[in-house]
Protein backbone atom coordinates (compact mmCIF):
# COMPACT_ATOMS: atom_id res chain seq x y z
CA UNK A 1 0.00 0.00 0.00
CA UNK A 2 1.41 3.07 -1.33
CA UNK A 3 2.49 5.55 1.96
CA UNK A 4 4.18 8.78 1.92
CA UNK A 5 4.61 8.72 5.75
CA UNK A 6 7.71 9.74 7.44
CA UNK A 7 10.40 6.87 7.35
CA UNK A 8 12.12 6.64 10.85
CA UNK A 9 15.00 4.33 9.73
CA UNK A 10 16.11 6.74 6.60
CA UNK A 11 16.44 9.49 9.45
CA UNK A 12 18.33 6.92 11.25
CA UNK A 13 20.74 5.98 8.07
CA UNK A 14 20.97 9.85 7.42
CA UNK A 15 22.43 10.20 10.30
CA UNK A 16 24.77 7.63 10.51
CA UNK A 17 26.03 9.10 7.01
CA UNK A 18 26.23 12.66 8.53
CA UNK A 19 28.06 11.57 11.70
CA UNK A 20 29.92 9.32 9.55
CA UNK A 21 30.87 12.46 7.48
CA UNK A 22 32.02 14.66 9.95
CA UNK A 23 34.36 12.14 11.85
CA UNK A 24 36.48 11.74 8.20
CA UNK A 25 36.26 15.35 7.63
CA UNK A 26 37.82 16.19 10.93
CA UNK A 27 40.31 14.20 12.41
CA UNK A 28 42.77 15.33 14.75
CA UNK A 29 46.02 15.62 12.14
CA UNK A 30 45.54 14.45 8.51
CA UNK A 31 48.73 12.35 8.32
CA UNK A 32 48.31 9.40 6.48
CA UNK A 33 50.88 7.15 9.01
CA UNK A 34 48.65 8.06 12.10
CA UNK A 35 44.49 8.62 10.81
CA UNK A 36 43.22 4.65 9.82
CA UNK A 37 43.26 4.13 6.42
CA UNK A 38 38.95 3.06 6.36
CA UNK A 39 38.80 6.86 7.54
CA UNK A 40 41.02 8.29 4.28
CA UNK A 41 39.83 8.64 1.01
CA UNK A 42 41.22 6.29 -1.19
CA UNK A 43 44.16 8.48 -3.66
CA UNK A 44 42.82 7.51 -6.47
CA UNK A 45 41.55 3.34 -7.07
CA UNK A 46 39.55 1.29 -4.18
CA UNK A 47 36.78 2.42 -1.67
CA UNK A 48 37.24 3.27 2.15
CA UNK A 49 34.51 3.65 4.26
CA UNK A 50 35.31 7.38 4.13
CA UNK A 51 34.60 7.28 -0.15
CA UNK A 52 31.12 5.95 1.18
CA UNK A 53 29.73 8.86 2.96
CA UNK A 54 28.97 10.52 0.10
CA UNK A 55 27.39 8.06 -1.84
CA UNK A 56 25.41 7.24 0.97
CA UNK A 57 23.95 10.81 0.91
CA UNK A 58 23.19 10.48 -2.90
CA UNK A 59 21.40 7.28 -1.97
CA UNK A 60 19.48 8.46 0.84
CA UNK A 61 18.44 11.26 -1.76
CA UNK A 62 16.62 9.81 -3.53
CA UNK A 63 14.87 7.67 -1.13
CA UNK A 64 13.31 10.40 0.11
CA UNK A 65 12.43 11.53 -3.29
CA UNK A 66 9.17 9.62 -4.26
CA UNK A 67 7.67 10.45 -0.77
CA UNK A 68 8.50 13.80 -0.76
CA UNK A 69 6.39 13.68 -3.98
CA UNK A 70 3.74 12.22 -2.37
CA UNK A 71 3.10 14.24 -0.19
CA UNK A 72 3.19 16.95 -2.70
CA UNK A 73 0.75 14.75 -4.65
CA UNK A 74 -1.57 15.10 -1.34
CA UNK A 75 -1.04 18.57 -0.96
CA UNK A 76 -2.61 19.07 -4.42
CA UNK A 77 1.08 20.06 -5.97
CA UNK A 78 1.99 18.73 -9.72
CA UNK A 79 4.89 17.81 -11.04
CA UNK A 80 4.85 20.96 -13.47
CA UNK A 81 4.16 23.22 -10.13
CA UNK A 82 7.05 21.37 -8.18
CA UNK A 83 9.77 22.03 -10.73
CA UNK A 84 10.16 26.34 -9.49
CA UNK A 85 10.26 24.41 -6.08
CA UNK A 86 12.98 22.26 -7.17
CA UNK A 87 14.88 24.68 -8.44
CA UNK A 88 14.85 26.68 -5.88
CA UNK A 89 15.88 24.08 -2.83
CA UNK A 90 18.72 22.92 -5.60
CA UNK A 91 19.98 26.81 -6.14
CA UNK A 92 20.04 26.95 -2.33
CA UNK A 93 21.98 23.68 -1.88
CA UNK A 94 24.57 25.06 -4.31
CA UNK A 95 25.03 28.71 -2.37
CA UNK A 96 25.21 26.85 0.91
CA UNK A 97 28.36 24.86 -0.68
CA UNK A 98 29.63 27.68 -2.17
CA UNK A 99 29.71 29.98 0.71
CA UNK A 100 31.07 26.92 2.63
CA UNK A 101 33.91 26.95 0.54
CA UNK A 102 34.37 30.10 -0.23
CA UNK A 103 34.87 30.89 4.24
CA UNK A 104 37.74 28.51 4.04
CA UNK A 105 39.71 30.10 1.48
CA UNK A 106 38.45 33.90 2.17
CA UNK A 107 37.95 34.27 -1.17
CA UNK A 108 34.88 33.64 -3.36
CA UNK A 109 34.63 30.86 -5.67
CA UNK A 110 32.14 28.87 -7.41
CA UNK A 111 33.53 25.10 -5.94
CA UNK A 112 31.55 22.62 -6.91
CA UNK A 113 31.54 20.35 -3.78
CA UNK A 114 29.37 18.12 -2.07
CA UNK A 115 26.34 20.52 -1.69
CA UNK A 116 26.62 22.13 -4.93
CA UNK A 117 26.86 18.06 -6.57
CA UNK A 118 24.27 16.65 -4.59
CA UNK A 119 21.84 20.14 -5.16
CA UNK A 120 22.23 19.71 -8.90
CA UNK A 121 21.83 15.23 -9.16
CA UNK A 122 18.16 16.17 -6.81
CA UNK A 123 16.93 18.46 -9.49
CA UNK A 124 18.19 16.33 -12.38
CA UNK A 125 16.63 13.11 -10.79
CA UNK A 126 13.38 15.68 -9.69
CA UNK A 127 12.80 16.50 -14.21
CA UNK A 128 12.95 11.89 -13.63
CA UNK A 129 10.73 10.91 -10.64
CA UNK A 130 7.37 10.68 -12.43
CA UNK A 131 8.44 8.11 -15.08
CA UNK A 132 7.73 4.62 -14.16
CA UNK A 133 9.91 2.11 -12.45
CA UNK A 134 10.78 0.85 -15.93
CA UNK A 135 12.35 3.70 -17.75
CA UNK A 136 13.92 4.73 -14.28
CA UNK A 137 15.58 1.61 -14.36
CA UNK A 138 16.67 1.69 -17.62
CA UNK A 139 18.17 5.32 -17.46
CA UNK A 140 20.37 4.64 -14.16
CA UNK A 141 21.57 1.75 -16.15
CA UNK A 142 22.00 3.36 -19.76
CA UNK A 143 23.83 6.58 -17.81
CA UNK A 144 26.72 4.05 -16.41
CA UNK A 145 27.57 2.69 -19.90
CA UNK A 146 27.27 6.26 -21.13
CA UNK A 147 29.89 7.41 -18.94
CA UNK A 148 32.40 3.93 -19.59
CA UNK A 149 31.86 5.01 -23.40
CA UNK A 150 33.35 8.77 -22.78
CA UNK A 151 36.60 6.91 -20.93
CA UNK A 152 36.53 4.16 -23.57
CA UNK A 153 36.21 6.59 -27.07
CA UNK A 154 36.90 10.23 -26.20
CA UNK A 155 40.62 10.82 -28.14
CA UNK A 156 42.04 14.21 -27.28
CA UNK A 157 45.61 15.50 -26.71
CA UNK A 158 47.49 13.81 -23.63
CA UNK A 159 44.79 11.27 -23.17
CA UNK A 160 44.74 7.89 -23.30
CA UNK A 161 41.84 6.10 -24.84
CA UNK A 162 40.24 3.96 -22.24
CA UNK A 163 42.33 4.88 -19.58
CA UNK A 164 41.24 5.19 -15.97
CA UNK A 165 44.35 6.99 -14.38
CA UNK A 166 45.20 10.12 -12.90
CA UNK A 167 45.92 12.98 -15.78
CA UNK A 168 45.73 10.48 -18.41
CA UNK A 169 41.73 9.97 -18.70
CA UNK A 170 39.00 11.77 -20.62
CA UNK A 171 36.96 12.79 -17.48
CA UNK A 172 39.65 14.86 -16.11
CA UNK A 173 40.66 16.47 -19.97
CA UNK A 174 36.80 17.59 -20.28
CA UNK A 175 36.68 19.04 -16.55
CA UNK A 176 40.46 20.80 -17.64
CA UNK A 177 37.69 23.03 -19.88
CA UNK A 178 35.08 23.77 -16.86
CA UNK A 179 36.42 23.31 -13.32
CA UNK A 180 39.40 25.10 -11.35
CA UNK A 181 42.73 22.61 -11.03
CA UNK A 182 41.80 21.78 -7.45
CA UNK A 183 38.58 20.49 -7.72
CA UNK A 184 38.90 17.02 -6.98
CA UNK A 185 35.89 14.94 -8.49
CA UNK A 186 35.05 15.63 -12.24
CA UNK A 187 31.98 16.68 -13.79
CA UNK A 188 31.84 13.79 -16.20
CA UNK A 189 30.94 12.37 -12.98
CA UNK A 190 27.79 13.73 -12.76
CA UNK A 191 26.29 11.08 -15.02
CA UNK A 192 26.67 8.07 -12.83
CA UNK A 193 26.14 10.40 -10.32
CA UNK A 194 22.55 10.66 -11.10
CA UNK A 195 22.55 6.74 -12.04
CA UNK A 196 23.60 6.47 -7.81
CA UNK A 197 20.17 8.81 -6.89
CA UNK A 198 17.80 6.94 -9.29
CA UNK A 199 18.86 3.79 -7.67
CA UNK A 200 17.63 5.31 -4.35
CA UNK A 201 14.82 6.52 -6.22
CA UNK A 202 13.88 3.18 -7.05
CA UNK A 203 13.98 1.70 -3.75
CA UNK A 204 12.08 4.46 -2.45
CA UNK A 205 9.11 3.39 -4.66
CA UNK A 206 9.97 0.21 -3.36
CA UNK A 207 9.23 1.09 0.21
CA UNK A 208 6.05 2.96 -0.49
CA UNK A 209 4.95 0.19 -2.24
CA UNK A 210 5.27 -2.60 -0.05
CA UNK A 211 3.33 -5.04 1.24
CA UNK A 212 5.01 -5.78 4.75
CA UNK A 213 8.53 -5.64 6.23
CA UNK A 214 9.83 -8.69 5.06
CA UNK A 215 9.29 -8.43 1.38
CA UNK A 216 11.43 -4.59 1.83
CA UNK A 217 14.03 -6.60 3.40
CA UNK A 218 14.26 -9.02 0.79
CA UNK A 219 14.92 -6.93 -1.65
CA UNK A 220 17.08 -4.92 0.04
CA UNK A 221 19.16 -7.93 1.21
CA UNK A 222 19.19 -9.06 -2.78
CA UNK A 223 19.62 -5.55 -3.94
CA UNK A 224 23.16 -5.25 -1.02
CA UNK A 225 24.74 -8.51 -2.18
CA UNK A 226 24.08 -7.72 -5.74
CA UNK A 227 25.66 -4.33 -6.06
CA UNK A 228 28.61 -5.33 -4.19
CA UNK A 229 29.26 -8.61 -5.49
CA UNK A 230 28.46 -6.78 -9.23
CA UNK A 231 30.61 -3.79 -7.95
CA UNK A 232 33.32 -5.84 -7.38
CA UNK A 233 33.38 -7.74 -10.81
CA UNK A 234 32.85 -4.88 -12.67
CA UNK A 235 35.98 -3.38 -10.67
CA UNK A 236 38.32 -5.96 -12.85
CA UNK A 237 37.23 -4.22 -15.73
CA UNK A 238 36.80 -0.74 -14.66
CA UNK A 239 38.73 0.10 -11.33
CA UNK A 240 36.51 1.32 -8.47
CA UNK A 241 36.85 5.32 -8.25
CA UNK A 242 35.53 8.09 -6.18
CA UNK A 243 36.99 11.07 -8.02
CA UNK A 244 35.74 9.53 -10.97
CA UNK A 245 32.86 7.90 -9.55
CA UNK A 246 33.45 4.94 -12.08
CA UNK A 247 30.59 3.02 -12.93
CA UNK A 248 31.88 -0.37 -10.47
CA UNK A 249 31.65 2.18 -7.76
CA UNK A 250 28.43 3.39 -8.34
CA UNK A 251 27.27 0.21 -8.26
CA UNK A 252 29.21 -1.06 -5.41
CA UNK A 253 28.51 1.89 -3.17
CA UNK A 254 24.42 1.26 -3.90
CA UNK A 255 24.81 -1.67 -2.82
CA UNK A 256 26.43 -1.09 0.32
CA UNK A 257 23.58 1.93 1.28
CA UNK A 258 20.85 -0.97 0.69
CA UNK A 259 23.04 -2.98 3.28
CA UNK A 260 23.23 -0.07 5.71
CA UNK A 261 19.49 1.00 5.07
CA UNK A 262 18.57 -2.77 5.82
CA UNK A 263 20.17 -3.11 9.37
CA UNK A 264 18.44 0.60 10.02
CA UNK A 265 14.98 -0.50 8.85
CA UNK A 266 15.25 -3.82 10.38
CA UNK A 267 16.08 -2.25 13.53
CA UNK A 268 13.50 0.42 13.75
CA UNK A 269 10.72 -0.46 11.49
CA UNK A 270 10.87 -4.34 12.17
CA UNK A 271 12.05 -4.68 15.49
CA UNK A 272 11.19 -1.12 16.85
CA UNK A 273 14.32 0.18 18.43
CA UNK A 274 13.37 3.74 18.18
CA UNK A 275 15.31 4.18 21.69
CA UNK A 276 18.46 2.64 19.76
CA UNK A 277 18.47 4.95 16.68
CA UNK A 278 17.44 8.45 18.51
CA UNK A 279 20.74 9.85 18.97
CA UNK A 280 21.00 9.38 14.94
CA UNK A 281 17.69 10.43 13.97
CA UNK A 282 18.49 13.18 16.53
CA UNK A 283 21.51 13.91 13.55
CA UNK A 284 19.48 13.04 10.21
CA UNK A 285 16.57 15.30 11.24
CA UNK A 286 19.10 18.69 10.38
CA UNK A 287 21.54 17.16 8.89
CA UNK A 288 22.04 20.33 6.48
CA UNK A 289 22.54 22.25 9.21
CA UNK A 290 24.50 20.29 10.52
CA UNK A 291 26.84 19.92 7.75
CA UNK A 292 27.13 23.90 7.55
CA UNK A 293 27.43 24.70 10.97
CA UNK A 294 29.83 21.93 11.79
CA UNK A 295 31.93 23.73 8.88
CA UNK A 296 31.86 26.53 9.64
CA UNK A 297 32.39 26.42 13.61
CA UNK A 298 36.00 24.14 12.30
CA UNK A 299 36.78 27.02 10.45
CA UNK A 300 35.83 30.27 12.05
CA UNK A 301 36.65 28.65 16.00
CA UNK A 302 38.52 25.66 15.91
CA UNK A 303 41.29 26.41 13.42
CA UNK A 304 41.12 30.48 13.74
CA UNK A 305 41.21 30.97 17.16
CA UNK A 306 45.21 30.60 18.91
CA UNK A 307 45.54 29.42 22.39
CA UNK A 308 48.80 28.65 24.41
CA UNK A 309 50.28 25.33 24.02
CA UNK A 310 54.09 24.35 24.74
CA UNK A 311 55.14 27.95 25.01
CA UNK A 312 53.94 29.19 21.71
CA UNK A 313 50.26 29.67 20.31
CA UNK A 314 47.85 27.34 18.29
CA UNK A 315 44.74 26.34 16.92
CA UNK A 316 42.19 24.92 19.07
CA UNK A 317 42.17 21.90 17.36
CA UNK A 318 45.91 21.32 17.62
CA UNK A 319 46.18 21.96 21.10
CA UNK A 320 43.08 19.32 21.53
CA UNK A 321 44.83 17.08 19.55
CA UNK A 322 47.43 17.05 21.04
CA UNK A 323 45.98 16.90 24.72
CA UNK A 324 44.64 14.03 23.65
CA UNK A 325 47.62 12.38 21.81
CA UNK A 326 49.30 13.31 25.04
CA UNK A 327 47.03 10.55 27.09
CA UNK A 328 46.12 8.27 24.42
CA UNK A 329 48.53 8.13 21.52
CA UNK A 330 48.20 9.77 18.00
CA UNK A 331 46.03 7.51 16.65
CA UNK A 332 43.37 7.50 19.42
CA UNK A 333 43.94 11.34 19.89
CA UNK A 334 42.90 11.83 16.26
CA UNK A 335 40.03 10.02 17.00
CA UNK A 336 39.05 11.57 20.33
CA UNK A 337 38.60 15.03 18.31
CA UNK A 338 36.81 13.99 15.28
CA UNK A 339 34.48 12.05 18.38
CA UNK A 340 34.57 15.62 20.05
CA UNK A 341 33.44 17.55 17.06
CA UNK A 342 30.66 15.02 16.49
CA UNK A 343 29.84 15.49 20.36
CA UNK A 344 29.34 19.29 19.85
CA UNK A 345 27.34 18.66 16.37
CA UNK A 346 24.68 16.54 18.40
CA UNK A 347 24.43 18.82 21.04
CA UNK A 348 23.32 21.26 18.25
CA UNK A 349 20.98 18.90 16.91
CA UNK A 350 19.81 18.13 20.04
CA UNK A 351 19.24 21.90 21.18
CA UNK A 352 17.29 22.01 17.57
CA UNK A 353 15.37 18.63 18.05
CA UNK A 354 13.77 19.21 21.59
CA UNK A 355 12.68 23.01 20.36
CA UNK A 356 10.91 21.10 17.10
CA UNK A 357 13.40 23.36 14.93
CA UNK A 358 13.71 22.03 11.31
CA UNK A 359 15.39 23.89 8.44
CA UNK A 360 14.66 22.53 5.49
CA UNK A 361 16.55 23.20 2.08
Amino acid sequence: MMTSQRLTSLDAFRGFAIAGMLFVNNPGTWDPAIVPHELMHAEWFGCTFADLIFPFFLFIVGVAMPMSDARRTEQGISLWKGIPIAARRALLLYILGAFLKSSSVNAPVLHFGILQRIGVLYFVCYLLLRLNVRWQTVIAVSLLFVWWAILAFVRAPGVITGSFDRDVNAAQYIDSFILAPDDKETIVSMIPGVSSVLFGVLVGKFIMHRKDHQSVLRMLGIAAVAGIVVGLVWNLVVPLSKILWTASFAVYTAGWSCAVLLFFYWLVEVKGKNRWAFPLVVFGMNAITLYVATGLFVRWVMLSWKVRFDGSFTSLTAYFYKSFAAVAGPTVGSLMYSTLIIGIGWLLCYWMYKRKIFLKV
